[in-house]
Formats: structure tokens, sequence, C-alpha cells
């Protein structure tokens, strides 16, 4: 089985520029963010894994993506506060500390888990 992010790419590199009566801000950041999110090649990479699982006989599960990095793994609280840093996680209600990227992961295979066993009951 793999898990990932259903991550909408079209919205994440959707531009910023605004309209003529309400410009957007931080518009150069913006670009050369869209710019690495479609340099990565993410949506590709997401086809290729897609083939490689199914000739592999894997499954590939996508889950929903709001807030995995801020849902503590140990006790379910979720707050924007649970994130210290970029790299930092530390749960706000239990104390619960961890690398955000391993935390987020433990959220994205559980999620996938959950999606796994509502399937295969239905």
């Amino acid at each position: 089985m793999i898990v990932h992010e259903n991550l909408k790419i079209a919205n994440m590199t959707r531009s910023a520029s605004g309209t003529i009566d309400r410009p957007g801000r931080n518009v150069a950041a913006k670009s050369g963010l869209n710019r690495s999110v479609l340099d990565a090649g993410w949506g590709v990479l997401l086809q290729v894994l897609a083939h490689k699982a199914e000739s592999a006989g894997r499954e590939l599960i996508a889950v929903d993506p709001r807030n995995t990095s801020r849902t503590c793994a140990r006790c379910g609280h979720c707050a924007k506060e649970n994130r210290v840093t970029q790299a930092e996680f530390a749960c706000t209600a239990c104390g619960h500390t961890a690398h955000a990227d391993v935390n987020a992961a433990t959220n994205i295979i559980r999620a996938g888990l959950a999606l796994r066993r509502a399937a295969e009951a239905a």
C-alpha cells in the first residue's frame, strides 16, 4: 500500500497577480513557488507512481491533505500553533514533539489505512 496526500496542483499554482482593482500580494514570491511546484513535476510523479503501483499489484491511496501537518499523531489535537517551525511539531494539548514531516506522515498513513478499512467493509 502506498499513501499520498491528494494535493490539488492546479490550485497550488494559481496566480497571485489578482486584478486591476485588487492587485495580489507577494506576486514575485508566489511566482517562484509556482515555478518550483511545476518544475518538481508532482503530477507526473503521481502518474508514474500510480502506474508502477498497479503493475506491482500495490494499492495507491490518496488522502485529504487538510490538517495533516497540524494534527498531533499522538492525541489528535489539531491547531495551527502545533507547528512551531517548518520542521518542528509540538502539540499544545499533550506536549508530544516530533519532526513535523514525521508527524504528518504518521497522520497520512493512518488516514490511508482508515480509507482502506472503510473500502473493505463496504
